[in-house]
């Protein structure tokens, strides 16, 4: 893939992100500016996709993975986390709220079971310059901290990824022990 195409995607990847970046600053009084991470967090990818350059990626996405895709816009798995105070059912609140200001469709698709937990699997449908893109969100609240597993990919590109994405978002794993234990051997 090109430069300029890449450049490109990670662009269009930040613009993303930006919906759950402005739900930080939209609910200000809600998230906690002394957040700090004390966990080990996990997606497992799709076999053979590819790990973004940590460097182009905003400071709450952890992690990015991209496979390959027909067009210029790869399909893509990102982990995202925030500080956040309040229930699952408030951020999602946010979420829609959000998303209707901006005039996206947002769809709660209801509960997902994670290997962290139970959290809320999302679609967001919208439009952008290589054509109609849809994205499922599984956001996950715990002991302050919001994580969002965001998968995205063109909508006619879609309907093969679900059962990968689905696996993707359903593998998010924290592991808070490891962490300590990286944390005293320090």
């Amino acid at each position: 893939m090109s430069r300029n195409i890449l450049k490109q995607f990670f662009l269009s990847v930040i613009f993303l992100l930006a919906v759950s970046n402005s739900i930080e600053a939209y609910a200000s009084e809600q998230v906690s500016e002394s957040a700090e991470p004390s966990e080990i967090v996990r997606i497992v990818p799709p076999p053979g996709w590819q790990m973004a350059d940590e460097k182009t990626l905003s400071k709450n996405v952890k992690l990015m993975v991209v496979g390959k895709g027909k067009g210029q816009f790869p399909p893509s798995i990102n982990l995202a986390t925030e500080s956040f105070k309040g229930t699952l059912k408030d951020y999602l609140k946010l979420v829609k709220s959000i998303n209707a200001a901006k005039g996206v469709e947002w769809k709660d698709l209801g509960k997902i079971k994670t290997e962290a937990g139970e959290g809320n699997l999302s679609q967001v449908d919208t439009k952008m310059q290589w054509g109609d893109v849809r994205m499922l969100h599984t956001i996950l609240v715990r002991k302050g901290t919001v994580y969002i597993v965001t998968a995205a990919a063109l909508k006619e590109e879609f309907p093969p990824l679900y059962q990968p994405f689905f696996n993707s978002m359903r593998s998010l794993s924290i592991d808070e022990e490891a962490s300590s234990v990286a944390k005293k051997e320090i």
